[in-house]
């Protein structure tokens, strides 16, 4: 029995094949900021972006949000509506409440609270 040699090395083959070398383009730190200075300037500049109408009719929800900006919880609000302490409308079970009037009465309570501190 003659032993055959399971790892012989197999014959080497070589192809050429054409290689392209291209250098990279060579730019000056100038040219480069300048490239930069173009794309931050191009993302700076916000698209027009419509912002939505403020409505002026709110829910109680909406109104401590925006109105009151979460400075009183929504328990102390529907509070001051059952007591009539704020203007409201009632619609059925819905309560609404209107911006330009929750702003005068909060200019109101303001200046009454700098009259009475006098």
């Amino acid at each position: 029995m003659q032993r055959r040699n399971r790892n012989r090395a197999l014959p080497a083959v070589f192809v050429q094949t054409p290689q392209l070398v291209e250098r990279p383009t060579q730019l000056s730190t100038e040219s480069m900021l300048q490239q930069l200075a173009r794309l931050l300037q191009s993302q700076q500049q916000p698209a027009a972006v419509p912002q939505p109408a403020k409505r002026n009719t709110l829910t109680v929800k909406e109104a401590r949000t925006e109105i009151f900006e979460n400075s009183i919880s929504e328990y102390k609000l529907y509070e001051m509506v059952r007591k009539g302490e704020i203007p409201h409308v009632r619609i059925g079970a819905k309560i609404l409440l209107r911006r330009d009037t929750l702003e005068a009465w909060m200019r109101q309570q303001e200046a009454q609270g700098s009259n009475a501190s006098r």
